[in-house]
Order: C-alpha cells, then structure tokens, then sequence
C-alpha cells in the first residue's frame, strides 16, 4: 500500500487471478498452508495479503469480500491468530507457527522472567499486570487496557509503541473486534480491538513448546519458511520482516557491579549505591538460604555475568528452567523473613533474632536438599547459636557434624548452648540425613 497524490493505492493483484483470495475462508486457508503473513504489502515482494486480494475490495464494509473486514471474522473463528507481529505492523500467524515465532521474540522468557531480568520497561508491566494471576483469561479493550494501566492524559505516554512491542514480543495478540456496550445492553459504535494472552486462547502448553530450542534456531526456521514461500526474496529483506527493530530491550543493558545489581533487581526504586556494607553483608547470608541450583544460578548471574543460556548448558537445562529457578529464587529472596537481613541491616537482625523475635529462616521444604557446604542457619537455628557457633569456626553443616562427632560436650565452651540446645541441633543433623540413629540419654548424646 502506497500514497499517490493523497490517494491510497493498494498493490493488489486482478480478481481473475487464480492466486486471488476471495473471501475470509481462502485467506484463513492460505495463513495455515503458509505458517504466517503480513496484512499490508512491506519487505518481502508478494508476501502479504494486500498482494494476494483485489484492490477494489478493499474498504468496502462488506466482510464477505472486504479484505479489511477478513481480520475480524479471523480473530473470531481462533484458529489462527491476529497481531503486529511484523515490524510493528499487524498480520496473521497460524497456531502451528506461533510457538516459533514466540521463542524467538521473547527470547526464551516468559514476561515475569524478562521484567525480572530487566529486560521489560515499567510501562509494559503495567500493561501486562491486567493479564497475570486470576487475571490470566482476561479479555480487554484497548481503550480498557489504556485506562487501568494509566496512560493517558497526566499518566504514562506513549501507550500505542508500548503495546506494539508486547504484540511484537507475542505477549499479547487480538482476540477479536468488539462494540462497546451501554449500559441498557445495547452495543454502539464502531468495533475496536479486543487484547489477551495467546496462553488464554491456545493453551500455555502450546505457546511455549519450542522454549526447549535456542531462539536463533526458531530465526532460522521462520527465514527459511519465508525463501521457501518467495525464493527471489533477498536476505536483508527476510530479516526486516522477521527480526526486531531498535525497540527491542537489550541484554546488560546496566553495568551495575555486584552486589548492586541484584539489589536493584530485588528493589528497583531504590538506588543501587544506597545500600551499605552492613546491609550487603545481610544479601549474602540471606543467598546462603537458597538451594544449591538457585545459589548457583544467582551467582553466575549477577557475579559473572552469565546468559540463562550459558548456566543452562552447564546444568544440562533450558534457558528457560533456569529462569524458573531464577524467580523462585528472587521469591525467596523477597520473604519478609529473608529479607530482613538486607533490609534492615546484618546487625539490626542479629539483634532480633538474638531477642528470639522470630526465627532466623523458615525451615527447608521436603524437597529441598541440604548440603555439608550450606551455612548451620539452613537447619533452622537461632542467630545468637549459630553467632556464638561462628566464633568458635562452626560455620557450615559439615563444620558442625564433624565437631559434633569428635568431642560429645563440644558445647560446653560456647555461651548460650546448653545440652537441650545440642539435642536439638543433633535431632536436626539426624532428620536431614547427616547423623544416623536415634536420640540418646543427654550424657552420651554427642
């Protein structure tokens, strides 16, 4: 489509023409046979719809013949699916194609994991905040979406770019055309697009079944459809269609050193520099409660700097998984128990702890395992124990079992620990696996 002389053109091809699409049906046809096509004519010659249909039936009003009005009837009948998926400009993607298309523009996130990772900007959040948790099945009007995530006069700008770049990553397609409807019931007005999640209408099981392959592979495949579908097209032609603009987030978009980068993932509204020495000694022993895979995955994130991808091939997983581990990770990190030490400061929760305020940690899950190398405060003890256990070089569960092991009244020198303390300590040490047999008389308990 061209402008000439103030007047649309439409690059259209004769009625008579056997490749002449005529009707929502022959259209619906030909996206599945393809795998995915472009509603307007852009880089790729002869690939779109506007190059497949008559220019004069074009905006007509007549949806048995009105290539315009086609989009509508699609999104309605599901089994293809309507978005702007091609530089920012709307087009049509079959179901079998659309997991492709997914893992290759979010990169192999779901968006919690890409706003977590910083990869996703405050204004799509907002959006996205309408279609997460009991809101997964939601579907929205545009004009709703704009309303209830704030943009708008005094509020956010810029709402049309930022929804064309959650379309563009495929976090949100149309589910179809709606009038609005009064409050008598009646519907008015002309109809206006209808947002939601392509998990809501295909399933998450779907969308997501190609994260286990590397986007670059998924590029690959949608390139090599397109040459096999217009092998005159030129390469540089295919990948403008395909690829992302100059709006895509970029990967290490922030150098913050560490420890500040993972505070400012944990609180973004804080200043990263703000955080004190007292306070980072908190984060490190608040990630000493992770499990092992997530201590891992968060020390070569933040530390080393390390891609989903890279710690994936080291712990044979998806890119993915690992960013499960990732947010669960953070999850924990987040529990008011936990994040009272970086909070409030390592000393300050000594001290409330020391004054028996609550417990240093939760207790480990069933599932979770604990190691020899995991810090004495994983088995549940009380700071002022394991502070006094510290001074004494009883820092790790290993330290404690072969202490334990060697001298029975090992405790006799540490202030605060009595023979009932012990006796917790060793039941705890027997419960995870670390000591065998039952409890003994207090004399012979060590």
């Amino acid at each position: 489509m061209s402008v000439e002389n103030g007047t649309w053109i439409m690059r259209g091809i004769p009625a008579s023409d056997p490749a002449c699409l005529h009707s929502a049906a022959d259209l619906e046809a030909l996206v599945e046979q393809i795998g995915f096509l472009p509603l307007f004519a852009g880089e790729v010659p002869g690939f779109s719809v506007e190059e497949r249909t008559a220019p004069e039936d074009w905006w007509t009003g007549d949806p048995g013949t009105d290539p315009w009005e086609w989009r509508i009837t699609l999104t309605e009948r599901r089994q293809v699916v309507y978005g702007k998926f091609f530089g920012g400009r709307a087009g049509f993607v079959a179901r079998d194609w659309l997991p492709v298309f997914a893992n290759y523009r979010r990169d192999g996130y779901d968006f919690d994991a890409r706003w977590e990772d910083e990869l996703a900007s405050y204004r799509q959040k907002k959006i996205m905040d309408l279609f997460f948790g009991d809101q997964a099945d939601a579907e929205r009007f545009s004009f709703e979406v704009r309303e209830k995530a704030g943009f708008g006069k005094g509020g956010e700008k810029n709402f049309a770019g930022t929804l064309t770049g959650l379309e563009m990553e495929t976090y949100l397609v149309c589910a179809g055309f709606r009038q609005r409807v009064n409050k008598k019931g009646a519907s008015y007005g002309w109809p206006i697009a209808v947002l939601t999640t392509p998990e809501h209408l295909f399933g998450r099981e779907l969308v997501t079944s190609c994260y286990r392959e590397e986007p670059k592979t998924s590029l690959e495949k949608l390139e090599a459809r397109v040459k096999e579908i217009v092998p005159q097209a030129g390469e540089r032609e295919i990948r403008a269609l395909l690829a992302y603009g100059s709006d895509r987030p970029g990967r290490g978009s922030r150098s913050l050193p560490y420890p500040q980068n993972l505070f400012h993932v944990l609180d973004k509204e804080r200043d990263p520099a703000s955080w004190t020495e007292d306070q980072i000694t908190g984060l490190f022993v608040a990630l000493g409660q992770l499990v092992p895979k997530q201590q891992r995955v968060m020390q070569e994130k933040y530390r080393d700097g390390k891609t989903y991808e890279a710690i994936g091939r080291e712990l044979n997983r998806t890119a993915g998984t690992v960013g499960t581990y990732h947010h669960k990770a953070l999850v924990r990190l987040r529990d008011p128990l936990v994040a009272a030490w970086y909070r409030d400061g390592y000393q300050a929760n000594l001290r409330a702890c020391a004054a028996a305020e609550h417990w240093t940690f939760p207790l480990p899950a069933a599932a979770e395992q604990i190691s020899e190398a995991d810090l004495a405060l994983r088995l549940g003890l009380k700071v002022r124990h394991y502070e006094a256990m510290a001074r004494a070089g009883i820092c790790t569960v290993g330290d404690l079992v072969r202490v334990s092991l060697a001298n029975p009244k090992w405790y006799r020198d540490l202030p605060g620990i009595g023979p009932k303390t012990a006796q917790d300590m060793q039941q705890k040490l027997r419960d995870f696996g670390f000591l065998q047999g039952s409890a003994k008389k207090e004399d012979d308990a060590w």
